[in-house]
């Protein structure tokens, strides 16, 4: 098939443009950020992510996709219109729909009968009637195209893999015809017959894709409860490592003990600084203002994002007990808001440093692929760990990076000046930090 991705120079549209590719299908991924896409059409990828080089260069010699700035032409061209742009909140918590409004425009000016647009992009369901409705203005739905859902779950660090080994396929439509051609669409991918060189050392799974094919808002529906239920577990376990430390408990070993019970499990159940990124947070605060649009009260998705604002707070009181007023001087190790990307978006880090910076503190940072982001002559970055280190008071370490486990902890402890360490992904074993001379503080014990 001829397929489109609108927004396809970002995280979502650029993994599934290239993912679809090796499907066998012929993309054109489309994005009004210029920039991007010459760096795209250069063989580049203005993202990080594992494996991500290698399929680009091959899904570009292969001509299985292009990149255009013509999102007009890309439409007129196409069976299939994926659409996945950009939907951040606003400072009010609702959905910034200024880039879907631009697909719509493009869309009701260049659409060419029969198309199936496609919805990646988490969008609340009033938003998708609000496409449908319009559309509808200049077209027959049915007849010259169709809007279906089908929601992405990606996990920036593992996206790629992800692609390739999904848990379900998720459709939403109420038309068979549409549902078929989305069914027809993935079969090469839950049949396994996709096009990946040897370079690009992604493992696929031998395994059962099922299909999950239910109506437009309870697509949608599936993509945003899912969001919130991950994020709802990342603040309880947080909210219970902060009582293990009041009582003398050991989180670890609490969470080993409540994972063993199946109706629990111990995903996603290790204590942080909080969950970031593009999508909880916003997933999250768009459901309470639907609530607001049909009068509920949404008061539990509520307190999940009052309680991951909270644990910033924490560690920064963390941190002042810790210097005891003594210096204004600390390092950070992890800038993005979780390993295997280069994404800063919402990241605890980034939050951290602007709370610091209120307090007049001097913040040293390092992290091996992302940029601080931030204009601020008491904020310098660092290409080396160990001279992020020196002479800091205290070194908080805010993202996972399995390379920090593998520093000369020793080294760093003759560099530093009070050799105090918080560790906000317990990643460190504490009994041999200490025995580095460090004062080591995790989470949860």
């Amino acid at each position: 098939m001829k397929v489109s991705v609108i927004g396809g120079a970002g995280y979502v549209g650029l993994i599934t443009g290239l993912g679809i590719a090796t499907m066998g299908h012929e993309v054109v991924a489309t994005d009004i950020d210029e920039e991007r896409i010459s760096l795209l059409n250069t063989g580049k990828s203005p993202i990080f992510e594992e494996y991500l080089d290698s399929l680009l260069k091959h899904c570009i010699q292969q001509k299985g996709i292009s990149f255009s700035k013509d999102v007009p032409t890309a439409i007129k061209n196409s069976d299939l219109v994926i659409v996945s742009v950009g939907t951040p909140s606003t400072t009010s918590g609702q959905i910034d729909l200024s880039q879907v409004k631009s697909v719509l425009k493009d869309l009701s000016e260049n659409l060419t009968p029969y198309t199936l647009i496609v919805i990646k992009s988490t969008l609340p369901i009033t938003a998708v009637n609000m496409l449908k409705i319009e559309l509808s203005k200049v077209f027959k739905e049915g007849k010259d195209f169709e809007v279906a859902s089908n929601p992405e779950f990606l996990r920036e660090g593992r996206a790629i893999y992800d692609f390739y080994n999904p848990d379900r396929i998720v459709i939403g439509s109420g038309s068979e015809k549409a549902i078929d051609i989305l069914k027809n669409f993935y079969e090469p991918l839950v049949k396994r017959n996709l096009s990946i060189p040897n370079e690009v050392e992604v493992e696929v799974e031998e395994k059962t894709i099922p299909f999950v094919v239910t109506n437009l808002p309870s697509a949608q529906m599936i993509k945003y409860g899912s969001n919130a239920f991950l994020a709802n577990k990342i603040s309880f376990v947080n909210e219970i490592a902060q009582v293990c430390e009041s009582v003398g408990a050991d989180v670890k070993e609490v969470i080993n003990g409540m994972g063993m019970d199946p109706r629990i499990g111990s995903n996603y159940m290790q204590p942080g600084p909080g969950f970031g990124g593009p999508c909880l947070e916003k997933d999250l605060s768009a459901l309470v203002e639907l609530g607001r649009h049909f009068n509920l009260e949404a008061t539990f998705m509520k307190s999940i994002l009052d309680r991951n604002e909270r644990q910033i707070d924490l560690i920064k009181n963390k941190l002042d007990e810790a210097l005891g007023g003594d210096s204004k001087k600390v390092s950070i190790f992890g800038l993005s808001f979780k390993a295997g990307t280069n994404d800063t978006r919402n990241s605890a880090s980034i939050k951290l440093i602007e709370k610091l910076l209120e307090d007049n503190f001097y913040i040293n940072c390092y992290d091996p692929v992302a940029d601080v982001g931030i204009t601020d002559e008491r904020v310098i970055q660092f290409e080396d760990p160990y001279d992020c280190v020196k002479s800091t008071g205290c070194l908080a370490i805010m993202t996972e990076w399995p390379e920090f486990k593998d520093l000369d902890w020793a080294r760093i402890s003759e560099l530093m000046g009070a050799k105090i360490i918080l560790d906000m992904r317990n990643l460190l074993d504490s009994e041999t930090a200490k025995s580095k001379g460090f004062n080591y503080m995790g989470l949860g014990s």
